[in-house]
């Protein structure tokens, strides 16, 4: 999730709605929303929808759902051109961009912006690798513009927020973006231009001091570069659409002699039965047609136009998702199978049943993981199963091991009343998928003793021996931790945390834990 701060003023700036409504119409769109001290709000996104990582956007979203009216934007004919040359294909090969006029600079404004860049450069554009985007003062320039690679000292130019002239190298050397991100760049650097040879940016790294945003910018030029053409152009769009929320006019730019269309509709037939199919109610083409509308597609007859904008729809189970969505899952009744079935007690039962009892409460957490989290309960992930396109850093694996998680999960809940007992079941891949059972204990007099009692009651009380070998485990105390046997066999371990450990995730009492192979 990304965590998207916004103002309410700002907000009511671009649609009329009171904190609570908003709190409450977000929350039931999948936007989980809260209100914050300062009384600013705090709006959860999920990956998949990047077009709500900014004001404007959830904005959009507010208004689509209330008036049932999807946004339309006009986009006028290209006026300037730009010369993407062949020293780029090997070095960052996609190229995007557009044109908004008319715009009214604010404070509000450059922050949105900002907000958004940043997040889209996190998630869609994997930390700039995959997409970067560049934002300009149109005006300070003189088109046409140039992309092309040049060598690491061919050309000098003042970079963002710097007054001396430096070359690509000196940036890479001594610029903090330079070196947060040289690792993006090889021996020939990406390079924007304009026909004066003035230098508008030096993508992925740095814009131009030259073409810096400020409050008397009235005329934009959005530049995106990448790996991947698809996402370059979803970036565009995302960005242009936000200023077209504004009001403000936007235009495609012509690219090798070719208009660079944005922000155009994808259709797809309307999705009545299969949306009956599927989310097990009567529906009709109207209601279909109406939820919808409500979240910003345009129906015409048959067919839906999905917006530009909306990345998130690749297929048509994405679009009955947002039916679902805006028919509202509180309005879902729920009604027993139509099928017969025959039960049977599942070993699983038994040990949540026992665990309850034993004064534990069951968690969930993410199944996907990433490394970072891995090192800080000092869990290996190096034969980590990975996840091949990551929508966000936070999952880029599949979690080797549940007590990162569970100690996540008292480190979010450590101001809480102690003692408190978690404990949660499911899959690990390490490397081979297996079911897990992980408890975990935190309180002042948390010890190797209290969960040795706990694994060996779970263990009598479902008819099974269990014994405890010294073996020494890295995030564990030395002397304070055990292998786990059933049986004769080797399920898993079990004993005091580190100190160590627990500073890692800021915990200050002590936490026992035991991690076993169902």
């Amino acid at each position: 999730m990304a965590q998207v701060q916004i103002t309410h003023e700002d907000l009511s700036e671009l649609v009329s709605v009171s904190k609570t409504e908003a709190v409450e119409a977000l929350t039931m769109l999948g936007f989980p929303t809260e209100i914050m001290e300062d009384g600013a709000l705090n709006v959860e996104v999920t990956p998949n929808r990047p077009d709500a990582l900014c004001v404007e956007g959830i904005a959009r979203v507010l208004k689509c759902y209330r008036t049932g009216k999807p946004a339309e934007y006009n986009v006028g004919k290209p006026e300037i051109d730009v010369t993407a040359g062949k020293s780029v294909e090997n070095v960052r090969p996609a190229f995007g961009c557009a044109v908004v006029r008319g715009v009214r600079m604010t404070d509000a404004l450059l922050r949105s912006l900002m907000q958004l860049q940043e997040k889209l450069h996190e998630t869609l554009g994997r930390k700039r690798r995959k997409v970067a985007i560049g934002i300009h003062d149109i005006d300070r320039v003189k088109p046409p513009f140039k992309y092309f690679a040049c060598g690491r000292e061919e050309i000098k130019f003042v970079p963002l927020e710097r007054s001396e002239e430096m070359t690509p190298l000196e940036i890479l050397k001594r610029h903090d973006k330079g070196m947060a991100y040289e690792h993006l760049v090889g021996e020939k650097c990406p390079m924007i231009t304009d026909v004066n040879g003035d230098v508008l940016s030096f993508p992925p790294i740095i814009n131009g001091e030259l073409t810096k945003l400020t409050e008397s910018t009235t005329n934009i030029f959005i530049d995106c570069t990448g790996t991947s053409h698809e996402a370059v152009h979803q970036a565009v769009n995302l960005v242009a659409s936000v200023l077209a929320e504004r009001g403000w006019k936007i235009e495609e730019v012509r690219v090798n002699g070719e208009p660079y269309k944005i922000l155009q509709e994808a259709k797809w037939a309307l999705p009545v039965k299969e949306s009956e199919r599927l989310l097990g109610i009567k529906l009709n083409h109207e209601q279909v047609t109406e939820f919808l509308s409500k979240m910003g597609h345009r129906v015409s007859g048959n067919t839906v136009h999905v917006p530009g904008y909306r990345t998130d729809i690749i297929n048509e189970v994405d679009l009955i998702e947002d039916v679902a969505i805006a028919y509202g899952f509180n309005n879902f009744e729920p009604r027993l199978p139509e099928f017969s079935t025959v039960g049977k007690v599942f070993s699983e039962a038994t040990c949540h049943e026992i665990l309850v009892g034993l004064g534990f409460d069951e968690v969930i957490t993410w199944t996907l993981s990433n490394p970072v989290l891995a090192a800080k309960a000092a869990v290996s992930a190096q034969h980590a199963v990975e996840i091949e396109n990551p929508l966000t850093e936070d999952f880029t694996i599949f979690r080797t091991s549940v007590l990162p998680n569970l100690l996540t999960v008292l480190a979010e809940s450590k101001n809480e009343k102690l003692p408190i007992r978690i404990y949660e079941t499911g899959p690990v891949a390490a490397p081979h998928l297996e079911e897990r059972l992980t408890l975990a204990s935190m309180h002042s007099k948390a010890s190797f003793s209290e969960i040795k009692g706990f694994v060996f009651a779970l263990a009598e009380s479902s008819g099974r021996k269990a014994e405890a070998v010294a073996e020494e485990y890295e995030g564990f105390i030395s002397g304070r931790c055990a292998a786990i046997y059933i049986d004769g066999k080797k399920v898993g371990l079990m004993g005091e945390v580190s100190p160590s450990t627990l500073s890692n995730f800021g915990l200050e009492q002590p936490v026992c834990a035991a991690e076993l192979k169902l």
